[in-house]
Formats: structure tokens, sequence, C-alpha cells
């Protein structure tokens, strides 16, 4: 179970930087190259400088930018851009937003958290590990010994005995509020005082934690934490290496969205639009939607609302197809179990998934799709923007985009509980954590 400790953090110093909504920037997994450039503008102390550092044509060998993203990182403690906490604290991290003009807000605990194997059974993940991203997280590891950002990570807590604690904390004046360019306002506060640390700590022993976002980053803790163990280097069980900077919402708080993430078809072989039509018919009712005329939003979004109708009955997709033009609603049959339907053994959350339906009926069994990251990646394309999937059909860089419903929190702690691995781009937890809020030195207390 959750281990969790207060650290003295380290921070952007207000006084040298001002607005820190200009240096800090999200996740690096979702930052473009293009993204990546304008953060690098934004600010001549932007984070991602440390967590993306770009390369030159100068430099030496493939590991140079880590090393310049330690170079960066010293020299701004040295220089006070960045200036670490006087006594280990607990942070709360509270971000506020509209969506679809709602008004939310989602508040997390950052901590350390002990690293402990998936297979313990207290740390969940539900994504699949990849190679690439892990190797570039383990240098940037190695060669700062820093956490720039946070792994976010989800607790239960129905009976709601920390939201007490934690709004009371929150009625303080905050040590640092900034607003990012997405509208997002974000509030920062440091609690060092022994009750509610105590509380807090004593609370998440007894709980499991679920990996939202940051699986490559955990991983990639736990791995230097075990080699360094290995090695015989380590200081014991209270080794601060053996922790890793995260930070915890509850799985219950209205606040946290889940957002869908919608595929475009780029290629899949030879394709008949009556072939794929009758293949979709053996478990689904395939009706074609007639959406408005004008504008390509207008239809996209009267088809959504139809998805997210049909939704409420059972599983759900639309599909969109520029050569002919077709609008698609397709609806699971009421007399198909997708416990029956679905091969293998796997587990009846993962099976009862709207995006493992997905996957395994339709991407890959009617369009030929190896489930392997490389043809997955070569054959489609995701994006949490239903009008871009729309545009890269009607441009001609897929033939055909197929949207989808939100997963549920709840469906994720289901598939975590089971041990299996959710579809490849299932989930898009919003708002993302910045990188550059709170930062953690993996050698220190």
């Amino acid at each position: 179970m959750a281990d969790v400790r207060p650290f003295r953090g380290i921070r952007y110093n207000p006084e040298a930087i001002g607005d820190i909504g200009l240096v800090v920037a999200p996740p690096f997994d979702v930052i473009s190259p293009g993204a990546r450039d304008s953060f690098y503008n934004r600010h001549p102390y932007n984070v991602i400088r440390l967590i993306m550092n770009r390369p030159k044509k100068s430099d030496s060998d493939p590991d140079q930018p880590y090393r310049r993203a330690a170079e960066f990182c010293d020299r701004w403690l040295a220089q006070r851009v960045l200036t670490r906490e006087a006594v280990p604290s607990l942070y709360l991290y509270r971000q506020r937003y509209l969506m679809e003009s709602e008004y939310k807000e989602c508040t997390g605990l950052i901590a350390r958290v002990r690293l402990e194997d998936f297979a313990d059974g207290g740390i969940l993940p539900h994504e699949h590990i990849m190679p690439k991203p892990l190797e570039d997280r383990k240098k940037l590891l190695e060669h700062t010994n820093m956490n720039f950002s946070l792994v976010h990570s989800l607790y239960t807590d129905p009976a709601e005995k920390l939201k007490g604690p934690i709004l009371k904390e929150m009625e303080k004046f905050p040590i640092a509020q900034f607003q990012t360019e997405d509208g997002i306002a974000h509030d920062v506060w440091a609690v060092s005082e022994e009750p509610f640390v105590r509380k807090t700590m004593g609370f998440l022993k007894n709980r499991k934690l679920y990996i939202a976002d940051g699986h490559h980053r955990y991983q990639t803790a736990f791995e230097h934490s075990r080699s360094v163990i290995e090695a015989g280097q380590d200081d014991g069980e209270e080794d601060p290496r053996r922790f890793l900077m995260m930070m915890i919402v509850e799985m219950e708080n209205p606040g946290l969205s889940l957002l869908p993430v919608h595929r475009v078809v780029r290629s899949a072989g030879r394709f008949e639009v009556e072939d794929f039509t009758r293949g979709l018919e053996n478990w689904f009712t395939v009706v074609e939607v007639q959406v408005p005329g004008g504008a390509r939003s207008g239809q996209i979004f009267h088809l959504l609302r139809d998805i997210e109708e049909a939704g409420h009955a059972g599983k759900a997709f639309g599909v969109f197809l520029k050569e002919p033009e077709k609008f698609l609603l397709l609806s699971w049959k009421s007399n198909l179990d997708p416990q029956q339907v679905i091969e293998g053994e796997y587990s009846p959350a993962y099976k009862n998934l709207d995006v493992t339906v997905l996957h395994r009926l339709v991407i890959e069994n009617l369009l030929g799709i190896s489930p392997d990251r490389t043809s997955v990646e070569s054959s489609l394309i995701f994006t949490r923007d239903p009008l871009e999937a729309a545009e890269r059909v009607d441009s001609g860089e897929g033939f055909m985009a197929i949207f989808v419903n939100q997963t549920r929190v709840e469906e994720v702690r289901g598939v975590a509980d089971h041990g299996d691995k959710m579809p490849q781009k299932s989930t898009y937890f919003h708002p993302k954590p910045c990188s550059g809020v709170v930062m953690n030195r993996i050698t220190e207390w």
C-alpha cells in the first residue's frame, strides 16, 4: 500500500520569474516537436529545457541533451531561479477549469511515494510500458537525479475522509498561483504541519494507488532504484532513491475528467465499404446518420451527440468515411455478450471496455490491423479533437475516422485490479498536472 512522505520540494522562485505560468509545461508525452519549440521561445527558464532538451547539431553524442538538462538545473539552482523548500512538506495542487461551460476543480496531493513492483499489487498500472519512451526517461533521470514532472495517480476515498483536512488547508493563502495558456488556473499550497502530514500518511497507507498518467516515469524510477540497490549503493529502506514524486488524486473527485481519444485509420489493406458494413453488422446495428448540411464541425457535433445518446444504452461508436461520404452510428446488439464475443483469457472488466470491443473486433478483425505497437502507430492516428479527426480524413491523410465515448474512471480501476492492460490510447485524463510546479531531487531528503 502507499507509503507517502513529505519532502523538500524544489520550485521556481517567483521573485526571479514573476509569472510561473510562463515557465511550466505539460508532461513530456503530450508535447509535439512544434509545441516544444513554442515552450522554448516562451521563456528562457521554461522547464522544457529540463524535460525535453533539444538536440543540437554540435552535440558530441546522443546523451548530450540529457547532460545539458542537468547543467541547466544545477545552474538555475545556483542562481536561485529554482529554490528548495526549507522544511519537508506535502503539497496541494488545485486546477480550476471550464469543461463545456461547466466549472470544475481538481485537487491533488503531491508527495514522495515509496516505489514498489507492480506485481506487489499496491500500485497498479493500466497501460503497457514501451521501450523507447522508457529509455528516454531513464537517461534523463540518470543524468539529472531529478523528478521534474508528476506521476499522476488515483486513490479511492468514497467516505471523503481526507476531503475535510484538505479543504481546511486550502483556506490558507497559496504559495503559488498562475494561469496557463489553456485557461486553467493553478494554485499550490505547501503543508508541513504534523497533524495533517500524519493523518494523510496514515490514511493512504491503507490505500492502493492506480497510475493514471506517467507509467514510463514510474517504471524508470523503479528500475533506477533497483539498479542502485543491486550495485550496493543504497542506504537502506529510507534511501530517497526508493521514492518517487507523485500527485495523488481522489478517484471520486468530480473535477477529474476522462476524455475520449478518437482514431483516424490511415490504411488497412484492401477496403470495400460494403464488406466493412456487412462485417460490422455481425455485432452492431449500423445506421447511416443524416447530418445537416454546412460546416463539417456541425456535422461532427451532430454525430457525436448521437454517439453519446446511444452510449447510454450500450456500446456505441461513430464512423466518418470520405469516399463515399458517410456518417455511421454503430450500436452494440443487445443480444450479444462481450464476454462471449471477445476471445482470450481476459477479465470481464477488460472485455467490457468500449475500446476493447473497438480494437479487437473492428480495428483488428475487420480492418486487419495487427495489435502490435508498430502496426498500430503506422496505421492509426490518435487525437482528442474530433474535428481534427474529420479534417485528417478530408485531407486524405486517413480514409476513416472512428469516434468513441469516454472511458469511465471506475473502468480503469477494474482493469488495473485484474492485472490487464488497456488498448493503446484508451484514456486521457484531464487536467494534466504541469511539469515544473514542484520538483524533487531523488538523492536528498
